[in-house]
This record gives C-alpha cells, sequence and structure tokens, in this order.
C-alpha cells in the first residue's frame, strides 16, 4: 500500500490545494484581533522556520536524544482511582440526562456546550498542560472495574491483542457526530450518542480488560498521547495506534476548517438532513484519507532499502503536528462558546431556575477578538509542527541507518512546509 501511495495521494492533494487557496474561511471560529504581518508573509516565515530546523537538525543532531516519546518506555499504565472514576461517572451521567431531561434545543441546554465544546477542546489542553487527565476520572474504565469480578482484573488479549485501530475508530465517530452528522446540538441525539459510545467502550472493556480499555478508547489514547507534550510528562508508554488516532484527530480538525470555508457551503449547497450528512461525511474521510497518504509517503520514503518497518512507531511526530492544529483552530471556540455551558448550568433543564447565578449572563466575545489569541494561535500552529520534525527526526535516528533517518527527515519537511501553510493561512485568516 506505501508504493502506491504517492499516486493515490497526489491528486486529491492537488484538489484540496486548490480548496486551500481559493477558500475564504467564515467567522465561526475567528479569533479577531490583529497580527503585524499578513497572513502570506506569516506563511512565508513559518516555512523558512520549518526549514532552518530542518536544516539545523540534519546537521548538528546526529543521534537519538528524546526519551519521552519512545513507545516502549515507561511503566504499565495505573488504573483510574476509583474516587475520580465515580467522578468521570457523575460527570457522564449528568450529560445524558441533561440532555435527555433538559429543553430539546441547543440554545437552551448545555449539555451540547458541555461535550462538543468544553469537554472536545478542553480535554487537549489541560492534557497539554498537566499530563493524563482522562486517566484520573475514566469513567468507561472504572465501569469495567465495577462489572468485572477481582480475578478478572487483567485479561489475555491473545496472541496479536486487540486492534491497535479501535482508538481511532473512537475518535473518529465522535468527530463524525461534530462535523458530520446533521444535529450535532440536538441534546436527545447527544444522548443516544453518548449512551452508543458508552456502551461500546464498556463492552470491549469487558472482553479484553480494563487495563486495555485505559488506552483502548478514543478520548484516553488521545490523552495520553498529548501528555506526552505536557511540561510533566507521565511514565506510562504511549498507546498503540497512535499513527491512525493522530491521523483521525488532523484530519477531523482540518475538515472542520475546510467545512466552514465559503466552498465548502457552496459544496453544501441546498443540502438537508442526511443528505448534508452524506456530503460532510464524504470530506471527512477525503480529508482523513488526505494526510493518511501523506503520512504513508513519509514512511514509504524512510523505509526504502531499510528492513524495519516504522509505519507505526513514527506516527508519534504526528502528536505536537495534530495539537498545534487543534489548539490553533479550537482555542477561540473554548473561549467563546464554552461560556455557554457555562451559562446555561444553571438552568440545566429549563424550569427557571438559577442555580449559580449565571442565566442572565452572556457571551462575551471579546475573549476571543484578542490579539494575544491570535499571536497565541501562531505559536501553537509553528512550534507544533517545529516539534513534529525533531520528534521525527529523533525517532528516525533510533530506528532507522542515517541516510534512510535523512531521507525522512526531508520528505517530513515537504509535509510539515505545506501544512504550516495551510495552517496560517486558514487558522489565521
Amino acid at each position: 500500500m506505501r508504493r502506491v501511495a504517492g499516486g493515490v495521494v497526489l491528486g486529491p492533494v492537488g484538489l484540496l490545494a486548490t480548496l486551500l487557496i481559493t477558500a475564504t474561511p467564515a467567522a465561526a471560529h475567528s479569533a479577531g484581533g490583529e497580527l503585524p504581518a499578513p497572513t502570506w508573509l506569516l506563511g512565508y516565515g513559518s516555512v523558512a522556520a520549518v526549514l532552518i530546523t530542518a536544516v539545523m537538525l540534519r546537521s548538528s543532531w546526529p543521534a537519538a536524544r528524546l526519551t519521552r516519546f519512545r513507545s516502549e518506555n515507561g511503566e504499565p499504565p495505573q488504573p483510574t482511582p476509583f474516587a475520580g472514576g465515580l467522578v468521570g461517572i457523575t460527570l457522564l451521567a449528568l450529560v445524558i440526562v441533561t440532555a435527555l431531561a433538559g429543553l430539546n434545543t441547543q440554545a437552551a441546554n448545555p449539555a451540547p456546550w458541555a461535550a462538543g465544546v468544553v469537554f472536545w477542546v478542553g480535554l487537549p489542553l489541560m492534557g497539554v498542560l498537566l499530563g493524563d487527565v482522562f486517566r484520573w476520572i475514566n469513567p468507561y474504565v472504572t465501569i469495567v472495574r465495577l462489572l468485572r469480578r477481582p480475578a478478572d482484573a487483567t485479561v489475555a488479549t491473545g496472541e496479536e491483542g486487540p486492534p491497535t485501530w479501535i482508538p481511532a475508530a473512537f475518535l473518529f465517530s465522535f468527530g463524525w457526530y461534530l462535523l458530520a452528522f446533521y444535529r450535532p446540538g440536538s441534546p436527545r441525539a447527544l444522548a443516544t450518542f453518548l449512551a452508543v459510545y458508552a456502551a461500546v467502550a464498556i463492552g470491549l472493556g469487558l472482553r479484553w480488560g480494563h487495563r486495555w480499555l485505559a488506552t483502548g478508547e478514543g478520548f484516553g489514547a488521545l490523552s495520553a498521547s498529548v501528555a506526552r507534550l505536557a511540561p510533566r510528562a507521565g511514565r506510562s508508554p504511549l498507546p498503540r495506534g497512535v499513527a491512525p488516532l493522530m491521523v483521525v484527530w488532523l484530519g477531523a480538525t482540518v475538515f472542520d476548517v475546510l467545512s466552514q470555508s465559503d466552498r465548502w457551503i457552496e459544496v453544501l449547497g441546498p443540502s438537508r438532513g442526511w443528505g448534508r450528512t452524506l456530503l460532510d461525511t464524504v470530506g471527512l474521510v477525503w480529508i482523513t484519507a488526505i494526510i493518511a497518504g501523506c503520512y504513508l509517503l513519509v514512511v514509504w520514503v524512510a523505509e526504502r532499502g531499510a528492513e524495519t518497518r516504522i509505519g507505526e512507531p513514527l506516527g508519534v511526530a504526528l502528536v505536537p503536528l495534530a495539537t498545534g492544529w487543534f489548539l490553533a483552530h479550537d482555542l477561540s471556540l473554548l473561549l467563546a462558546e464554552g461560556q455557554n455551558a457555562y451559562i446555561l448550568m444553571s438552568d440545566p433543564f429549563g424550569r427557571g431556575w438559577d442555580l449559580f447565578g449565571t442565566i442572565d449572563h452572556t457571551i462575551d466575545y471579546g475573549l476571543a477578538g484578542q490579539a494575544w489569541l491570535r499571536w497565541t494561535q501562531l505559536a501553537l500552529l509553528t512550534a507544533g509542527h517545529l516539534a513534529a520534525l525533531v520528534v521525527l527526526h529523533d525517532t528516525a535516528l533510533r530506528l532507522l541507518p542515517r541516510r534512510a533517518a535523512a531521507r525522512a527527515l526531508w520528505a517530513m519537511t515537504a509535509v510539515v512546509s505545506g501544512s504550516i501553510t495551510a495552517g496560517v493561512l486558514l487558522v489565521l485568516q
């Protein structure tokens, strides 16, 4: 499959490049504020920073040095504390109950804002700042531990173990609900989705054990992966399937950006309901496939003539890149629309309550219109892409001969240059 990756990707990448050039992003996630230079000049500057970093890595980083991104390092993941797990179960139950019992409209129900903004954006942000926060409150692991007998605390997973793509499938389903499903703001639809998601996670946990489930579910794996970027990274090993997990996450982020553009809105046209869901699903899969193809192309270039297969371990380089894209795009969403969850919490069931004295508050969009946020977005994008080069180079040096590692670096430099250009042009537009 890697041998045809280049041919498969060239056509779709060309179409994507055309869309990037001609798309005018809508203002849904716009941060506002002014930058001291036009975005095209910032794009050139970012690419220059990428190229300079690549040259410096090639000339002055001759051997692997990093340890926190090595999947074989670390201790086995510790189970979720029962107290924290009970907190997680309570929060999940509150969101589902609120979605079911509250008013069936996004404007008056805090559940869609809590799940689609606060949790979706807040979890990776907290992971970067504090480490693997989801492990401390993982409700699915706790439920499985309560349902299983003590003798079944660890489960033999067989010779091959569970498929490594399962966490990516979980995360893709959540991204699909938020970005492609035509009613993501419907409280009743959200309750159904969360209940099905939880049932599948618990069912797989009962089959393969709670220790697998800690990173075998999408958000557990995402939290453990992003935690490697935290100032004090944990000692747990990276979850299996990091490469597909990051591809799916990055695909959802890029599609979220493009789906707000005037060009994609023209593609959707008058489509409504399941027709719109179909078009958005095709777009989401298309973008994700292009990103997967670009990654496989880098792997193919690196593996030429080498006996070592690095498709999975090299995926750790996508962690900072995907995190930079995601936070740069969605931080403004959390600051602005996340206030809805805080406001509506005072009256979660639409009974005229004002439990926390916030029901009469209005959203302060000025928080997302400050110049410092634009600078933060630029910094996140740049830092994520440069860190991706560093991690890839270090990982390649550890796994491959120097000549093959150099090929991987230059291939990744080309991909990162295109990625950061797209990020600057779309996220900062």
